[in-house]
């Protein structure tokens, strides 16, 4: 992508992202005043659909702003840096969605579950290629909890985190995880809007 395909992509997200936000306060709102026990439960479920989607949405942007400032790099310590950035917003985002995954499974009704069990089996196919080629639970972790959520008191084991981010591939974590995030992100929009289209879905793998 170009820089001005970048940021193109970014302000369009932020807007979806501010158009989450702004139903969740509203749903808040609802939930407060109305005292119907089974109205407030479909409240919640559409609250939570939302925020997965903005959850979604957030991650997408932080990646997209952390490959704009990654093709922007001058020193090999920056790049390593903005690469660190892109393992850990991998990182938490895989472990978030664990948890999303679960809980709106929970919430969909017996005709829905089939079609939606195979969105969920395309994109856990596609994490679970991903969590292989980057060593989700050795390397990924590593790097995460030595070197970007900590600063590991041992310094060589902080400094050996770099030892993989200055290889030139490192960077390819980006790309790679955006061919998951980007049908999530589809999956999401479509999982809020009750409709979810499987070419569209597809299609999102290669846009």
């Amino acid at each position: 992508m170009t820089f001005k395909e970048i940021d193109e992509r970014i302000e369009h997200y932020e807007e979806e992202l501010n158009w989450g936000a702004n139903l969740i306060t509203k749903l808040e709102a609802s939930l407060k005043c109305n005292h119907d026990t089974e109205q407030n439960l479909l409240l919640e479920i559409r609250k939570m659909k939302i925020e997965f989607f903005c959850f979604v949405t957030t991650s997408y942007i932080d990646l997209l702003c952390t490959y704009r400032n990654l093709k922007r790099s001058k020193s090999d310590w920056e790049r390593s840096y903005n690469i660190k950035i892109a393992y850990l917003i991998a990182y938490e985002t895989i472990n978030t969605y664990h948890q999303y995954k679960g809980d709106i499974h929970k919430t969909l009704k017996k005709e829905e579950k089939d079609d939606y069990q195979q969105f969920f089996r395309m994109l856990n196919d596609e994490l679970s290629d991903f969590k292989y080629e980057y060593d989700f639970d050795n390397i990924m972790s590593k790097i995460r909890n030595k070197s970007t959520a900590h600063y590991d008191k041992n310094f060589l084991e902080f400094y050996r985190s770099y030892e993989v981010l200055s290889k030139p591939e490192s960077k390819n974590i980006i790309r790679d995880f955006l061919k998951f995030i980007n049908p999530l992100h589809y999956f999401t929009y479509g999982l809020l809007e009750g409709k979810l289209d499987m070419f569209l879905f597809v299609n999102s793998w290669l846009t």
